[in-house]
């Protein structure tokens, strides 16, 4: 239980940091994959019961995965890196479920930013070139991956 307090104060300062900020910094990354190892050392399981293996194997699929992503300019490197750190707390399971649930958040977050702009964009030639570096999606993924967390203490506020 304190494994996932932990990690959702880690969550919730991620998705502060990278809305206020728009990046998610290394070292606040690093604490993600201290807690995991940490645990899973003392455990032999992740925080969420994957194996070891299970949990770098996901970690690598996901760097392998999303990279192509930053390098196209869709994801920035920080989210890459995010979605792997997810991958390691997580496991497969638990980083699809925050993907999915993350990517509706920033999807949203996208709506509410593009909904006061639409008249303007009606009105005007061309949508503000910068709207697409607005929409900050490592904290998507830090809030759902914070409800997952929540889900796993309390089962029956489960939705699946």
């Amino acid at each position: 239980m304190f494994t996932f307090a932990v990690l959702i104060v880690w969550a919730a300062w991620l998705a502060v940091y990278d809305w206020r900020r728009r990046r998610l910094p290394n070292w606040l990354l690093i604490v993600g994959v201290m807690v995991g190892g940490t645990y899973g050392m003392a455990h032999g399981a992740m925080p969420y019961g994957a194996r070891l293996s299970d949990s770098a194997g996901t970690a690598v699929l996901a760097l392998v995965v999303f990279w192509p992503a930053y390098r196209m300019g869709w994801m920035g490197a920080g989210d890459v890196k995010l979605c792997a750190v997810l991958g390691w707390l997580a496991g497969v399971k638990g980083l699809m479920v925050v993907l999915l649930a993350g990517s509706i958040l920033v999807g949203l977050f996208g709506l509410a930013i593009l909904l006061p702009r639409i008249a303007e964009h009606l009105s005007s030639t061309k949508l503000d070139p910068r709207l697409r570096n607005r929409i900050p999606y490592g904290t998507g993924l830090a809030l759902a991956f914070i409800g997952w967390t929540v889900t796993r203490i309390y089962p029956g506020l489960s939705p699946l």
